[in-house]
């Protein structure tokens, strides 16, 4: 097609990557997605948070956004989505830039829990679609939940979680920036 009609090509192209970019701003719904959209971490690098911002006010909202310290540069994973380990991400992938989640990631199969700090440490928690009910979360259970994929009540989260190998100071301000999401 592109040898027949190139012009149509390129305006299909551009407007292709115009829809991506409304989507990935969030229109009406303010930044990031709008419920029932695939979320912006699908496709990684620019999707994942990259740029998202222009400046971060904290080591921990860096982390958030794009999984990279500004003490030791990017936070290794394991497990979780293929895209995150080889393109990187941070938890706006797929948590959103409000850290509350409920959009499917992985082609609708998870659905990201709400990582505010209000919601994992209060009273009744349920976790996923699912609504398996366990404990409120801790700061060392958010950590291990962050580091080793597990819930209060030791059950294993989503495959879709990646295990974060980041050290103390690094978690402690990942840690103070979920206490600031509302």
């Amino acid at each position: 097609m592109a040898k027949r009609y190139p012009i149509l090509s390129l305006v299909l192209i551009a407007v292709g990557g115009g829809g991506l970019l409304l989507i990935s701003s969030g229109g009406a719904w303010g930044p990031g997605w709008a419920p029932g959209m695939m979320g912006p971490g699908m496709m990684g690098g620019w999707f994942a948070g990259r740029n998202l911002k222009a400046r971060y006010e904290s080591n921990g909202e860096r982390i958030y956004y794009t999984g990279v310290s500004g003490r030791t540069g990017q936070v290794p994973i394991a497990g979780g989505p293929m895209w995150a380990r080889m393109h990187g991400a941070g938890c706006v992938a797929c948590h959103g830039v409000r850290g509350r989640g409920g959009v499917p990631v992985m082609m609708g199969g998870a659905i990201p829990s709400d990582i505010r700090y209000e919601a994992l440490t209060r009273e009744e928690h349920r976790e996923g679609e699912k609504t398996r009910e366990h404990p409120p979360y801790t700061d060392a259970l958010i950590r291990r939940a962050i580091t080793e994929g597990r819930d209060p009540a030791d059950n294993p989260l989503d495959w879709t979680m990646p295990r974060w190998r980041m050290g103390d100071a690094d978690f402690a301000d990942l840690l103070e920036y979920l206490k600031t999401l509302r």
